[in-house]
């Protein structure tokens, strides 16, 4: 036990990263089966690397050895919810309810499984207990307007002191003539506390306008123009208030302005939309083997949206499979230029110059898509593969184990670490990794 809190305080303290922890964790859980403790750790660190199927088993058994432990029962609910699996999630979620962050997980595997019911009485629960969360509160209210349970919204809403709860308690106010000062004064407390929120000035405006307070309500509206320039419910708002107020020009310039902006949104949802079809179209085609229909359909992509980077990553692997290596180079600099903060880009780049036979150009992008992504297998691979190249075992075998513990049932990371060990004199470990590849690639029967 102390190994095991000398390991997670560590990890708090970032003194030890997750793929060094990950080793201790899996030999101290597999030394002591029936520690809960133990196969909790490990199970939070699987998750932590995105090895799902191997997080289930270690925090399965950990909620399996502490059942009075709410702590290991929402760890394992939450990773069972993120892996699709809701229903086998509840049990152990309702086991948890003594941490208000199961009431939120379980009002998400309600609605997943579709009982608007039980997500609005969990969310609520949450609430009750976090009544500071913001977003919660706010997803609650819109749960209850769903439901048709206005006036418990509204109860909602008017509990807040945020901009936020007072522009929705405004907005439902003013629906009611009886409750339009009410309303006002919503919208007033919202802008105080944000004086850019647009929602609380046009409601404020429409229950000013429908109080025959027209000059009142055009001031509104004309004081938000100047911040919110492009927004179209504004200019449609300014319309009819000119309109009402006699002074067509300017709503004429109003409406032309509305139709202009809600155009530019219409054209720009339809080009989110064809961009998706015409890239998911390219990857299938590129995955039936028609390389040269699936590089005119990524250019098709481009066309429609020249900014499009991932696009240019594909472009860049098509022509490197085509001998291509001078287009495969200038494709992902030009997706590096627009994005450089994506790692597979950046060890793209580096691949492209080590198969090149330029492994001295090759490093420092490897080197900058771990940095970009630590958990990023194919680096750590390629990058061991770069340094065993050039002679530097040592740093090459810290690279192949940080590869291993991420893909533990990699045959040709075992070969590269098999390598490693042999290139360092250490035949046992040799022969331990070259038994554990002959066991891997041995073909199914």
């Amino acid at each position: 036990m102390t190994w095991l809190l000398f390991v997670a305080l560590a990890i708090q303290e970032d003194r030890l990263p997750a793929l060094e922890a990950l080793g201790a964790a899996q030999e101290l859980a597999s030394a002591h089966p029936e520690d809960a403790a133990l196969q909790y750790e490990l199970g939070r660190l699987y998750a932590s690397l995105g090895r799902a199927g191997e997080a289930i088993t270690a925090l399965g058994r950990a909620a399996e050895l502490a059942p009075t432990e709410a702590a290991y029962s929402l760890t394992y609910g939450e990773v069972l919810y993120r892996a699709g699996r809701a229903s086998e999630a509840l049990p152990y979620l309702e086991r948890a309810v003594s941490l208000p962050e199961a009431l939120l997980l379980l009002a998400s595997v309600h609605e997943k499984l579709g009982d608007s019911e039980r997500t609005i009485a969990e969310l609520s629960r949450y609430v009750e207990a976090k009544p500071d969360d913001l977003g919660a509160r706010l997803l609650l209210g819109s749960k209850l307007e769903q439901a048709k349970r206005v006036d418990e919204a509204l109860a909602l809403y008017r509990s807040g002191a945020d901009g936020e709860s007072l522009a929705r308690a405004a907005e439902l106010l003013s629906r009611r003539p009886e409750s339009h000062l009410e309303a006002e004064s919503a919208a007033r407390r919202a802008l105080e506390a944000d004086p850019s929120m647009l929602d609380a000035r046009i409601v404020l405006a429409r229950v000013l306008s429908r109080n025959g307070r027209e000059e009142e309500a055009l001031a509104e509206l004309e004081r938000a123009r100047s911040e919110h320039s492009d927004a179209p419910e504004l200019f449609y708002q300014l319309a009819q208030a000119y309109q009402r107020a006699g002074r067509a020009s300017e709503a004429q310039e109003s409406a032309r302005r509305f139709q202009e902006l809600e155009a530019r949104e219409k054209a720009g949802r339809e080009r989110e939309a064809r961009v998706a079809v015409t890239y998911k179209r390219a990857a299938e085609t590129l995955q039936k083997g028609d390389m040269l229909e699936a590089e005119r359909e990524f250019r098709s992509v481009l066309e429609i949206d020249p900014d499009n980077t991932q696009s240019r990553s594909m472009l860049a692997k098509i022509a490197f499979s085509k001998k291509d290596p001078a287009s495969a180079k200038r494709w992902v600099e030009e997706a590096i230029a627009r994005d450089p903060d994506v790692a597979e880009y950046h060890y793209l780049a580096g691949l492209f110059e080590a198969r090149s036979g330029r492994a001295a150009e090759a490093e420092p992008s490897i080197r900058r898509s771990l940095e970009l992504d630590p958990f990023f297998p194919e680096a750590w691979s390629l990058l061991g593969s770069i340094l065993l190249d050039s002679r530097r075992a040592e740093e090459a075998l810290s690279c192949f184990l940080r590869a291993s513990l991420l893909e533990p049932s990699n045959a040709a990371v075992l070969l590269n670490l098999a390598s490693a060990y042999a290139a360092l004199g250490r035949t046992a470990e040799e022969d331990a990794a070259m038994r554990r590849y002959r066991s891997l690639s041995r073909p199914l029967r």
